[in-house]
């Protein structure tokens, strides 16, 4: 995936020094970006150092040396001033008195680690900031707005709790303050990771904010999610990290980056493996064409449990559900679009809405666990006696409040089920490998009936990585890297198509292609190039070259086979007036197509960490041999995966010798 940048964040912020813009996706437009915030903890002391964690170093973090703009600390427009009410040291800085002052760090973290940005603040008035995580792995998610508070004048240890985004290797915060801002004053900046329990504590001071709920489980919550409780409960068979993935509209965007869920999570499951929210979204998509992200991009993120969180017609459900439950094993949450604007008022009328009960019934109908949320939300705003606009930011988005609704009441539903609705032993089988196979390299035949087939290794420090290319791995009789198996990556436009006044580039691009027979296939990249303003594109591989002319007006197979794209799937082609085309001669569109196997696995790590590692994915749902010859990494056994409306299932794993 190509490397993202960090954002422009305006003319009041600091210039970027030393890193591009974005390459890939264009952002959605402000209103549409998630209220999600970095969690604020305020103190009279600097905050202690867990056992363990070690601080990273800020080259003159204490301002005490001449500033000077380095790769990790820049400053602009501040004041270097030697005053006796230092908090720490002799010198701090306080803003200029013309013109916009910026700080801005940039710094390494982990992905789905935990931080802590701290500092002394002296501030007469509320400010803001952001922090961008750079991650070659997601287009939404990166990025965390902070708040920093009004500290009356007075010196605060100030501390800034964020998660690391998924695929994460640096973080960028900037603090600004405008031209016409409040005096502010800093000193001694700091930054480390945090603990997970040091998070928690701050996201439950946050939260406290809010009106106590009773999130009980009732009879029917979890229902259609026993595989997934039974991967939170059961850690030596899946050892994570688990994989959440919110798909949909503007409306899952809103819901922040999955914090109140892991929370959740942390509380009720406490052995629980890790767990990585992700999300990719659009402006109004609906599930008309969030089926077609389904297909182009979930597939390969293999997940384990999907939130879909958006509107659209209970047939498109229908279509999207059918496809993708046939092909993935993963649980499923789809909720009820909250109230807006429009619904005026809260009266049976627009609480209970007939549309919502077309696509619940269309959700239960493929085993999905439905979240009543409209109406659960209609409750909560009765039980308080507020309006409708109180739990949104704008005529149809929720606000941070009213995220933290939607997300609870999806979050409830993550709980064991009295009487779960399917045997989660029909889609996933674990088979474990004997204590003396472990220590030793192992010979053996598996067979299982599946699209997907899991290893579980175990590592140690200086074990060893497998090349699987080698044949140390067959299936069904040929070596793995030959297993007719195969993946897309999301359509990205180009970084210079032409921008529509609302939304982003994105939403005006094919949503999937479609792939041809597997033995037609060659793992390539590919660019859909148009050459007119009305329509007509050239599709070219990397490897295949020109494979055709095709136009978005109809569905078009490149001349190799490999590649069909649908117009039905591409949004927005023509603008509002129907006639006009969208997108313009020079317009890009890539993707990748993989093959959804293993290349090679490393064991080397702590001693006895287990890990899971798919070896192949994405095969037809049949019967299928795996055979390893000698393999020298210690396993502690298998996972095969048949999804549930594959027909068929169920699942079976076994030794074959």
């Amino acid at each position: 995936m190509t490397r993202r940048g960090w954002p422009a964040m305006g003319a009041t912020t600091l210039l970027l020094l030393g890193f591009a813009c974005p390459a890939g996706g264009q952002r959605m437009r402000k209103a549409e970006e998630p209220d999600e915030v970095g969690l604020v903890s305020v103190g009279g002391a600097c905050f202690p150092v867990p056992a363990g964690v070690e601080t990273v170093r800020i080259p003159n973090g204490g301002f005490e040396d001449r500033l000077e703009n380095t790769d990790r600390l820049q400053v602009s427009r501040w004041l270097q001033v030697e005053r006796a009410d230092a908090p720490e040291g002799l010198r701090y800085l306080e803003n200029a008195e013309k013109g916009p002052s910026s700080l801005v760090v940039n710094l390494p973290a982990s992905p789905l680690r935990p931080v802590l940005l701290s500092m002394w603040l002296k501030s007469g008035g509320a400010l803001s900031g952001l922090a961008s995580c750079l991650s070659d792995e997601i287009y939404y998610g990166q990025h965390t707005p902070l708040n920093l508070p009004d500290t009356r004048g007075r010196w605060r240890r100030v501390g800034f709790y964020l998660r690391a985004a998924p695929g994460t290797t640096a973080i960028r915060i900037s603090l600004n303050r405008p031209a016409d801002g409040p005096a502010v004053a800093l000193d001694d900046v700091r930054f480390r990771e945090a603990t997970e329990a040091e998070f928690s504590a701050a996201y439950a001071g946050w939260r406290a904010g809010y009106p106590a709920r009773d999130l009980s489980p009732r009879p029917d919550d979890g229902k259609n999610l026993a595989l997934f409780v039974s991967k939170l409960r059961h850690p030596e068979s899946h050892p994570g990290p688990l994989k959440i993935v919110g798909i949909g509209s503007s409306y899952t965007n809103m819901l922040g980056n999955g914090e109140r869920i892991v929370q959740w999570i942390r509380e009720k499951f406490p052995d629980a493996p890790p767990v990585e929210y992700r999300k990719h979204v659009g402006s109004a998509v609906n599930y008309d064409f969030t089926k077609g992200w389904m297909r182009q991009y979930v597939l390969r993120e293999r997940p384990d449990l999907v939130i879909l969180y958006s509107g659209g017609e209970a047939a498109d459900l229908e279509e999207l559900l059918a496809d993708f439950r046939a092909h993935s094993t993963a649980d499923v949450i789809v909720a009820s679009l909250h109230l807006r604007e429009r619904d005026e008022e809260i009266t049976g009328a627009t609480v209970n809405a007939p549309e919502w009960d077309a696509i619940r019934d269309v959700a239960l109908k493929y085993g999905c666990e439905w979240v009543d949320n409209r109406r659960e939300w209609a409750a909560y705003l009765r039980e308080h006696e507020k309006p409708i606009e109180w739990l949104l930011k704008d005529a149809v988005h929720q606000n941070d409040h009213g995220a933290l609704v939607i997300n609870e009441n999806i979050c409830r539903h993550i709980a064991p089920a009295a009487q779960a609705a399917a045997d989660p032993d029909t889609r996933e089988k674990w088979l474990a490998v004997s204590e003396t196979e472990k220590a030793s390299p192992l010979s053996r035949t598996i067979r299982f009936r599946g699209n997907r087939i899991d290893l579980l290794g175990i590592r140690s420090p200086e074990g060893p990585v497998v090349d699987l290319s080698e044949g140390a791995v067959t299936l069904d009789g040929r070596p793995l890297a030959e297993a007719p198996a195969f993946v897309t990556t999301l359509i990205v436009p180009g970084a210079k198509n032409a921008r529509p006044e609302r939304g982003s580039a994105a939403d005006r691009s094919p949503h999937l292609v479609r792939l041809g027979p597997a033995k037609a296939i060659v793992p390539q990249d590919w660019t859909l190039k148009m050459v007119s303003d009305t329509g007509a594109y050239e599709l070219i591989g990397s490897v295949t070259g020109h494979d055709g002319y095709g136009h978005n007006g109809e569905d078009f197979t490149g001349n190799s086979g490999q590649i069909t794209v649908p117009s039905a799937l591409w949004r927005r082609r023509l603008e509002a007036d129907g006639v006009n085309y969208t997108n313009r001669t020079g317009d890009l569109f890539t993707w990748r197509v993989e093959r959804a196997v293993a290349s090679r696995i490393s064991f080397d790590g702590p001693e006895g960490e287990v890990f899971a590692v798919t070896l192949a994915a994405q095969l037809e749902t049949a019967d299928h041999t795996l055979r390893l010859d000698s393999f020298p990494g210690r396993i502690a056994g298998f996972s095969a995966f048949c999804p549930p409306f594959a027909p068929e299932g169920p699942v079976s794993l076994e030794w074959a010798d």
